[in-house]
């Protein structure tokens, strides 16, 4: 004759704060996550505004002898700091 032993295991209930935590973790991640994308866009628009301030200033010293060239330059750096 054979015998079979079949264990059946008790469930295991996770402890009472886990939720809480992982929700808190979660919102943390959200809330650090949205801050450095503000971050980065701050800073990609302080050096779209210095870049086209660069550019403006080379632009104002061909204003007098070519002032088409000059004008294109003007839009580009408007276009640049806008970000379009």
């Amino acid at each position: 004759m054979t015998s079979i032993t079949v264990l059946a295991p008790v469930k295991v209930v996770a402890p009472r704060a886990t939720q809480w935590a992982a929700d808190a973790f979660t919102a943390f991640l959200s809330w650090f996550s949205a801050h450095r994308v503000e971050q980065v866009q701050r800073q990609s628009e302080s050096i779209r505004v210095a870049e086209a301030s660069s550019v403006r200033a080379y632009a104002q010293r061909f204003a007098s002898q070519d002032p088409r060239f000059a004008a294109d330059l003007m839009a580009a750096a408007d276009r640049h700091e806008t970000g379009k």
